[in-house]
């Protein structure tokens, strides 16, 4: 298991620092979630005019650039709108492409007026079908991450399922799913190995499971340790992605303060041993019997 940091964290930073922060506080990954202010990274001229120079600048500092992250969503009923977004994916899958970068991450969107969640998730479902081959020709991989109307694992897993597709992948993120009361126990197991990258952030919530402040890692409601045990246990070897919504939420740590001691926790928590789990353990019904000889 690797660790990433997203750019949310640091959204006054330029791809420079970013780069050299990440391998100053020992991440192997970056994911790009907005550059300069911009969020539609196919516009940053930081990427797109010269995309080699950029490959050589993660190169050079052993930092991996693993996903470009869009505002994409595959849930409008309007065909003019649902076009706009897949023409959104198209475009950062190409530039991931020219970035050598692996992953595209998008939404999957929300329920809109006089809709139902199944159509939607069918529409969703439909748009990823047809984008999956593009992704494909590209060496890309599209990361949807739950959000919003669909924040639970069991909508994540029906899409993956019903795409089927080895570029179509899931970017999981506990802390929405915590909006649903569901825990980590649950979401998963449920998902195993459709998870390509997660997504790890801490916050207080209040009963009815609404977000009421983001927190340093363990200290919150997201169960972040317990994720983590349980990666181990699908052998997880993907990224653990940091997101500090910093571009959003001005009161939070700056990100000199926040992301050495996330890379801390994070590496600590991967490294430490876990008990050997074992169904004969202290179990009274264990086999008495020694075993036969060949």
């Amino acid at each position: 298991m690797k660790i990433a940091y997203s750019s949310l964290a640091a959204p006054g930073w330029n791809l420079e620092t970013l780069v050299g922060k990440a391998a100053e506080y020992g991440y192997g990954g970056l994911e790009l979630r907005g550059l300069g202010g911009e969020l539609h990274l196919p516009l940053c001229p930081e990427l797109t005019r010269d995309t080699k120079g950029v490959r050589n600048l993660f190169s050079q500092q052993n930092v991996e650039l693993i996903c470009l992250g869009s505002s994409a969503t595959l849930t409008p009923k309007k065909t003019r709108e649902l076009g706009r977004q897949k023409a959104i994916v198209t475009e950062f899958i190409e530039l991931a492409a020219s970035l050598a970068c692996p992953n595209v991450r998008l939404f999957v969107g929300d329920v809109q007026r006089w809709d139902t969640r199944q159509a939607a998730l069918s529409r969703a479902t439909r748009a990823l079908i047809s984008l999956a081959p593009l992704a494909a020709r590209h060496g890309v991989t599209l990361l949807v991450e739950n959000g919003g109307d669909f924040s639970g694992s069991a909508d994540l897993w029906f899409l993956a399922d019903a795409v089927s597709h080895p570029s179509v992948r899931v970017c999981w993120s506990q802390c929405h799913a915590v909006s649903l009361k569901e825990r980590p126990t649950n979401s998963i197991p449920r998902l195993g190995s459709t998870i390509g990258m997660v997504h790890v952030c801490d916050a207080t919530f209040d009963a009815q499971g609404v977000l009421l402040d983001h927190v340093p890692l363990g200290e919150g409601g997201a169960e972040i340790a317990r994720q983590i045990q349980l990666l181990k246990g699908l052998i997880y070897r993907g990224y653990v992605t940091f997101e500090w919504p910093k571009m959003w939420w001005e009161n939070l740590a700056g990100p000199e303060t926040i992301l050495p001691r996330a890379a801390e926790f994070l590496r600590a928590r991967i490294d430490e041993t876990q008990d050997v789990l074992t169904a004969y353990k202290n179990d009274k019904y264990a086999p008495r019997l020694a075993p036969v000889s060949a």
